[in-house]
């Protein structure tokens, strides 16, 4: 084959075929000829891109396919892990306290939270007095550069320089310091003030002096000492630094709206949902659906660019190992959680199943559907192996019609060189051919003027060589 720049002026050749401009008065006609060759020079170039547009449309189709499977095996996989969580969800009956399932852990229970006397917030502080320009008062005594920030008891030294002494220099050099609060500034009519916000809740005394000892002057005024969450989970004293509570019970986010009146409790109630399960094989459901329509555009006869494809069969079998899967349990099918699909393969869900199953009943759903390594959830790796963008099956087809379109672009641009060589070759016999024709063209006009000239000197009159002819 040949080099990136033979093969460019090749490609610029076959764009802007040659044009040949004789000089004789055949000229046209080896035009006819040079353009007829080109186009019949071009015939299995055009092949090969045919061939290139076919594998691009279903390279395109098997990445629409690739996405279809792997919503399907996604949804699978989630209805698994919400299975092996046990569906749980956590409910409260007061608007004081609310709960959510928020990881693995949990467990179906009954638990009370109660005594909330506070809420968590942080320590504020704000400058007492304001200063004009945040970018030139200083702030800082001018000998040192230096104030002293006290956050809960532990001082941290912040030193200036003679041009960041101001507010905005203080600020950022808090900001800087990781001295467990955070610096802002806040502009009034009345100037600026430098404004501290403690980072981690709880009641944290903010200062700023400009003296180490504690004896000069405190340039704040607390606006909010802060506090931790203080409240009881079953009768037991607890605190947190945030009002969304984890930890407390494995596998549960509170989180605690208000505080509460003595003796008021909050009853979290954790325990299987169906709905839960409904939703999530809603999810699947539309996955599975989705991708069947999309099979269907794709294998369409005639138009469809993976029609008689031996992986999209691959995975049609799937999806009906999948919908017709068959537990062991009093559970066996998708049916009996009401799954159903109609006779165009569409998969509908009765929620009303699941959500009228005594809590025994749900266990045994539970069972059949699987925590991913066994039950239906297990098809999910099935799918994900067709699915998987880097070593799944589908992207294995898609690596070799990329291959494949690449071999072809190589034998076009390959045959576009031999092309071009030849166009070349042909112009220059053309162009011999048309000067031989003119030097032809031309010893005849001299020919046919000789005859002129003779018949006017034999006969007196000035004919041409033909009607000289006749009258002879």
């Amino acid at each position: 084959m040949g080099s990136t720049s033979g093969v460019a002026s090749a490609l610029a050749l076959i764009a802007n075929p040659q044009t040949f401009t004789g000089v004789s008065q055949y000229s046209s006609d080896l035009q006819s000829i040079l353009t007829r060759t080109q186009q019949i020079a071009q015939v299995p170039v055009t092949a090969l891109q045919n061939d290139q547009t076919t594998l691009k449309s279903e390279e395109a189709a098997l990445t629409t396919l690739q996405s279809g499977v792997g919503n399907l095996a996604s949804a699978i996989s989630a209805l698994g892990s919400l299975a092996s969580s046990g569906a749980l969800t956590a409910s409260s009956n007061d608007t004081n306290v609310s709960a959510a399932v928020s990881g693995s852990g949990a467990t179906a229970g009954t638990y009370t939270i109660g005594n909330i006397t506070s809420l968590a917030s942080v320590s504020m502080a704000t400058m007492t007095n304001a200063v004009t320009d945040p970018a030139s008062t200083s702030v800082a005594p001018t000998d040192t550069n230096t104030l002293y920030l006290t956050v809960g008891g532990t001082q941290t030294p912040i030193t200036l320089t003679s041009q960041t002494n101001n507010l905005n220099g203080l600020r950022d050099a808090i900001n800087g310091a990781n001295a467990g609060v955070t610096a802002s500034i806040l502009t009034t009519s009345e100037g600026s003030y430098l404004t501290l916000t403690a980072t981690v809740a709880g009641a944290s005394a903010i200062t700023l002096q400009d003296a180490s000892d504690g004896s000069g002057t405190d340039l704040m005024s607390m606006n909010n000492t802060g506090a931790l969450a203080q409240f009881e989970v079953n009768g037991k004293a607890a605190t947190s630094t945030s009002n969304q509570v984890t930890g407390v019970i494995p596998g549960i986010a509170l989180t605690l709206n208000a505080t509460t009146a003595s003796g008021e409790n909050a009853t979290i109630t954790v325990g299987g949902n169906g709905s839960t399960v409904s939703s999530a094989l809603e999810n699947v459901a539309t996955a599975y659906n989705s991708l069947a329509t999309s099979i269907s555009t794709l294998t369409e006869p005639g138009s469809g660019a993976l029609a008689g494809s031996q992986v999209v069969r691959s995975v049609q079998n799937l999806m009906r190992q999948f919908a017709f899967y068959q537990g062991t349990g009093s559970t066996s099918s998708l049916m009996d959680l009401g799954v159903s699909l109609d006779t165009t393969g569409q998969m509908s869900v009765d929620t009303t199943a699941l959500s009228s199953m005594t809590s025994g009943q749900l266990s045994n759903a539970l069972n059949f559907i699987g925590d991913g390594t066994n039950g239906i959830s297990s098809l999910a790796t099935s799918f994900t192996a067709f699915s998987d963008g880097t070593s799944g099956v589908i992207q294995q087809n898609i690596a070799q019609d990329q291959t494949s379109e690449q071999n072809l672009q190589d034998q076009i641009d390959a045959m576009n060189v031999r092309i071009q060589t030849a166009q070349q070759a042909e112009m220059a016999k053309l162009e011999a051919a048309d000067s031989l024709l003119a030097q032809l063209e031309s010893q005849q006009s001299i020919l046919t003027s000789s005859i002129q000239s003779l018949n006017y000197t034999l006969y007196g009159t000035s004919t041409s060589s033909t009607s000289s002819t006749s009258s002879s």
